[in-house]
């Protein structure tokens, strides 16, 4: 039976298969959340009295216990404008000031809980000006306890502060060197109340990536604050359960963001290397989890280094990738099947393709995903040709473009009448679209063949989706197939079919007039695109390689023909021309 299948599918039932089916997750414990805003409300009114004010004294620490290295890298950049006196976050921009904390109830949300958090930390500390940076961290912090040093429903948040001790553990050094004794033993004691808090307040953090953040603030907090056995103990406990469930079995997120693997990984360097710092015993699971989220991170990578647009993460993510990799000490190859996340990769000399074949994570933690199954990016060496658009910052002047970047039209993927294959809701969560998906992987005599089926568009217009990409065995041609079948595939009648293949800006596409498209690379190589059973043109577009840096580019736009309802079928190629 399986053997007719593949012969239908095309497939050679000889040849080596790897089949995959995914099913889009469910939001657990739905009754448990429709009651957990009202009684997060009601100890929220309780930490606003007094008597809560008594409940975080405790022992006084005079004394951090190890001091630890960040292993990402800032922007020495945005930390140069802190010492000139901005605080700049996107396209944000606030004065520095002794009434700077105050000022800052005004600003965006996305400002204020860049500063509460105290991610600017990681800028300053890239600066060459050593003494002055830390003057100016002082500085802040020593103004910020006059506004932080009590319970407060916006910065005393579970996500803000386990951000907050984090930095302030991994950038010791630059906020705990003054020689003035009173300073620092306000920031040891704030440091201790707000652990106090956290530990009552950690289930509260957002599902997804800032869960792990509050356990590793809590360990961090128990590993190196005096007495902090108790939050070790907990938030072990707790980060070992976020680990097993945010951590899938190839080492892909369960949000499939790129952004939050790398961000988990920074934050088991900075727990393995508190441990070893206070000659503690070093749990197993943490260097076992970093040897899984590495490879998969070097999986999302193309060959110049860049991330692929997907999953909601940015190119250029952030600056510390290889460093992160690098203090990672794991060694792990990239993924070619990460068949638990929905990734496939295929790679021959120094072409590159990495393709979505996964439905969107499940709701709670879809609020970074995109509508973007069965798109891809194909890279030829240092050069990229065919791209995601990427997202774009969700506040500032570019916040209409955000949602428009999760759009399956921003992607390079298939798209009827205009219609994202999963919905995106007014909440920002991904909704209705893609349930399952079926990838099918061969390797052939003469190259890699990637088959995706998914049911993104079944429900609205009666059509699975089907693409099918193959790989040359010398890298030198990736070509595709684009199908929409279905039992009613009448509802197509009047709808249009596209595909869209946005490219790279400094690809120089031309059209031809037979129809091809040339595409001119840097390095002077020229790729052909070719199409049989629809008609291509060229478009604008966008490209973000960071969220707040949108750059022109253009697109490859193919109409497909639609013919007494019958299953249209698509056939097209990128081919790299003879020198």
């Amino acid at each position: 039976m399986n053997a007719a299948l593949d012969h239908i599918a095309g497939f050679s039932s000889s040849a080596p298969l790897s089949r995959t089916t995914l099913r889009r997750g469910k939001n657990p414990g739905f009754v448990g959340n429709l009651f957990a805003p009202l009684g997060r409300g009601i100890r929220e009114w309780g930490y606003g009295t007094r008597l809560y004010t008594h409940r975080l004294k405790g022992r006084h620490p005079v004394q951090l216990l190890g001091s630890l290295k960040d292993p990402a890298h800032g922007n020495a950049t945005l930390g140069s404008a802190i010492i000139g006196g901005d605080m700049l976050h996107g396209t944000e921009q606030l004065k520095l000031g002794i009434h700077f904390w105050s000022r800052l109830a005004s600003a965006r949300p996305s400002l204020i809980n860049h500063a509460h958090s105290y991610n600017w930390l990681q800028d300053l500390a890239q600066t060459s000006k050593g003494s002055v940076a830390r003057d100016t961290a002082e500085a802040l912090i020593t103004s910020w306890i006059t506004v932080g040093a009590e319970w407060d429903k916006t910065i005393w948040q579970a996500d803000i502060l386990s951000k907050r001790l984090i930095n302030w553990l991994s950038h010791a050094p630059l906020i705990l060197s003054s020689m003035d004794l009173v300073y620092r033993s306000k920031v040891l004691h704030s440091m201790a109340r707000q652990t106090r808090h956290l530990m009552r307040t950690c289930g509260d953090a957002t599902p997804g990536i800032a869960v792990l953040e509050a356990a590793a603030a809590l360990m961090l907090s128990g590993l190196l604050l005096p007495g902090g056995n108790a939050w070790e103990t907990k938030g072990a406990r707790l980060m070992r359960q976020a680990v097993a469930e945010f951590i899938l079995p190839d080492g892909g997120p369960a949000t499939r963001n790129t952004a939050d693997a790398l961000r988990a990984m920074q934050l088991l360097i900075l727990l393995r290397d508190a441990y070893i710092e206070t000659d503690s015993d070093l749990p197993p699971w943490v260097q076992i989890s970093l040897d899984r989220l590495a490879p998969f991170v070097r999986t999302m990578r193309h060959i110049d280094g860049s991330f692929a647009h997907i999953g909601g993460v940015s190119a250029e993510c952030n600056f510390s990738a290889d460093a992160i990799l690098a203090a990672s000490k794991a060694k792990g190859k990239a993924i070619e099947n990460a068949s638990h996340v929905g990734i496939q990769r295929l790679q021959v000399r120094t072409s590159c393709v990495i393709m979505d074949c996964g439905p969107a994570p499940q709701p709670r933690l879809s609020r970074s995903a995109h509508a973007s199954t069965g798109s891809f990016e194909f890279s030829a060496g240092q050069e990229r040709l065919v791209v995601n658009m990427g997202p774009a910052a969700r506040s500032g002047a570019l916040a209409q473009l955000a949602g428009l970047s999760r759009a399956t039209a921003a992607h390079s993927a298939l798209v009827i009448s205009d219609t994202n294959s999963s919905r995106i809701l007014e909440n920002g969560l991904i909704g209705a679209g893609v349930a399952e998906t079926l990838t099918i992987r061969e390797k052939l005599e003469n190259g890699t063949r990637v088959k995706l089926m998914h049911d993104g568009y079944l429900a609205r217009f009666g059509v699975k989706h089907e693409r099918v990409l193959t790989l040359s065995m010398d890298g030198k041609k990736l070509t595709g197939t684009d199908k929409l079948y279905g039992p009613k595939i009448k509802k197509l009648a009047g709808q249009s079919v596209q595909l869209r293949f946005h490219l790279h800006p400094l690809i120089e596409a031309r059209l031809a007039p037979d129809g091809r498209i040339s595409l001119a690379t840097r390095s002077g190589k020229i790729w052909i695109f070719s199409v049989e059973g629809g008609t291509a043109g060229l478009e604008e577009s966008l490209y973000l390689a960071q969220p707040d840096r949108p750059v022109g580019t253009q697109q490859i736009v193919v109409t497909l023909k639609l013919t007494n309802q019958n299953t249209p079928i698509c056939d097209w190629a990128f081919s790299e021309t003879n020198p």
